[in-house]
């Protein structure tokens, strides 16, 4: 992946994350997210992985781990973001054979903090909202960002 279009990404996905929440007040997934995703969206398995992922630590963290621990507020973000590293951890070791290389290449680099900060989502404002939001601010990020990678 080229480092001009990773920044593209980024800016492009900042942008329409900001203007998203500001305009809806539906969150994308967090700020960061979009760009990262418009960087594996032409991928589907990559995509239905992360948002796999991100389904399995909302659920450890909301129907497992409290009934052994007290989790709210930071507790709960850091509890989410360490669920997600472990599950990155998971994926790479269980999933070499059936994800191509290069996909698991990439959800090396977006695996890690993504499907976490989607799950902290699912929290605040809902799958039904959280979900939608992500994929449609990706998308367009992921054309503009082509868009403008062409042009420049």
């Amino acid at each position: 992946m080229d480092v001009t279009y990773f920044n593209l990404a980024l800016i492009a996905g900042l942008l329409l994350s900001l203007l998203v929440e500001e305009l809806f007040g539906i969150s994308a997934g967090g700020m960061i997210v979009p760009g990262y995703l418009a960087m594996v969206c032409d991928d589907i398995p990559q995509m239905l992985l992360i948002f796999a992922v991100s389904f399995a630590i909302f659920f450890i963290i909301n129907y497992v781990l409290p009934h052994f621990v007290i989790l709210f507020g930071r507790r709960k973000f850091v509890a989410t973001l360490i669920v997600g590293i472990f599950f990155k951890l998971l994926v790479e070791l269980l999933f070499p054979m059936v994800l191509p290389v290069a996909s698991l290449v990439e959800f090396r680099g977006v695996g890690i903090i993504t499907p976490a900060l989607i799950a902290n989502c699912y929290y605040k404002q809902g799958i039904r909202y959280t979900v939608p939001a992500v994929l449609v601010v990706s998308y367009l990020t992921f054309g503009i960002v082509t868009v403008l990678f062409k042009v420049f």
